[in-house]
């Protein structure tokens, strides 16, 4: 569906307006879990998340005569940043729908873009679902966080550069929520021998069900801390089919390996990332499986509420030592 050509195209289109984050080699990961591993930065990206690179991928490819009609999106907070940012950029009036138990933290950072903000939803499906029929019902543009083409390819630039930083990469591992950023990367490496392998919240692994189930199941009712990779899979979602024929594996994750894996990556990487990023890290933490083999770890945000971090600190800050 979408080729390595497709992303490549994308890419120089949109590299100008992102950073090409580092690819940083994690010397206490590899000794715990026997491989060569590496940690992708995009926690360091623009507006603090690789969403950045699906919203421009969007919006370039929309053509400038209709950047007067509003544009609509829904998100927990990361794709709305993006959102936002692209909204200062570009000039379009961006209104945005987030769930009412959204992050303080990511709403509070939102004030500084010129959005129109509504909170709707017990869930991401609720809130995606009122943003596309408001989108329909004022004629706007729909910039969706995950079920769209261009936002898919955006997102799957990051693979590109992965490429560039380590050409024999065996393993990624990256948080799933929607599935638009791990869509992307197995997209790039479809003809590859390169495993794709999604990491979910034991709590909220929607995508791996549906996988198993073979059609998309309900949101968890379950909390997870790791609220960007929750809230469920939109009807008919092409990430769904694209994840059920590239992906190569599943991690599923507990909640208090999350934990462990976020204060290990504070503690020995002196960087910020917020609970989702710690999917995959906790996957190396937990398992020899990847022994032997170069594998690369997407850290893919650092929104993180002030008072948990210190408290995960505190409580698993010395776990590994």
């Amino acid at each position: 569906m979408i080729s390595r050509k497709d992303i490549e195209n994308t890419y120089n289109i949109i590299k100008n307006d992102i950073d090409k984050t580092p690819l940083v080699f994690s010397s206490e990961l590899s000794k715990i879990s026997g491989a060569n591993v590496y940690l992708k930065m995009e926690n360091l990206q623009r507006t603090g998340s690789f969403k950045i690179r699906g919203v421009l991928s969007k919006i370039y490819a929309i053509d400038p005569k209709d950047y007067n009609r509003p544009f609509v999106a829904a998100s927990t907070g990361n794709h709305a940043a993006a959102f936002g940012y692209a909204a200062s950029k570009f000039g379009y009036k961006g209104i945005l729908f987030l769930p009412e138990k959204t992050n303080t933290v990511k709403i509070t950072a939102l004030n500084e873009y010129p959005l129109e903000k509504h909170l709707y939803g017990k869930n991401s499906i609720e809130t995606e679902a009122k943003a596309t029929a408001y989108t329909q019902e004022i004629g706007g543009i729909l910039v969706h966080p995950y079920n769209d083409i261009e936002i898919i390819k955006g997102q799957g630039t990051i693979a590109l550069e992965i490429q560039e930083q380590l050409p024999n990469v065996d393993t990624i591992l990256t948080p799933i929520g929607g599935g638009g950023l791990i869509s992307g990367i197995a997209s790039y490496y479809s003809n590859d021998t390169t495993n794709v392998i999604g990491c979910q919240p034991i709590n909220a692994a929607e995508m791996y069900h549906s996988i198993q189930k073979g059609k998309i199941v309900p949101p968890s009712i379950l909390e997870t801390i790791a609220d960007a990779s929750a809230g469920g899979i939109e009807a008919n979602a092409i990430t769904f089919e694209i994840c059920k024929n590239l992906l190569s594996d599943f991690e599923l994750i507990q909640e208090e390996d999350i934990k462990k894996a976020l204060a290990f990556v504070v503690k020995y990487h002196q960087t910020i990332i917020e609970p989702a990023c710690a999917l995959p890290v906790s996957a190396l933490l937990t398992t020899k499986k990847y022994e032997g083999k170069n594998v690369v770890l997407v850290l893919t945000g650092k929104k993180i509420n002030i008072d948990l971090l210190t408290e995960i600190l505190c409580d698993y800050g010395n776990y590994y030592s």
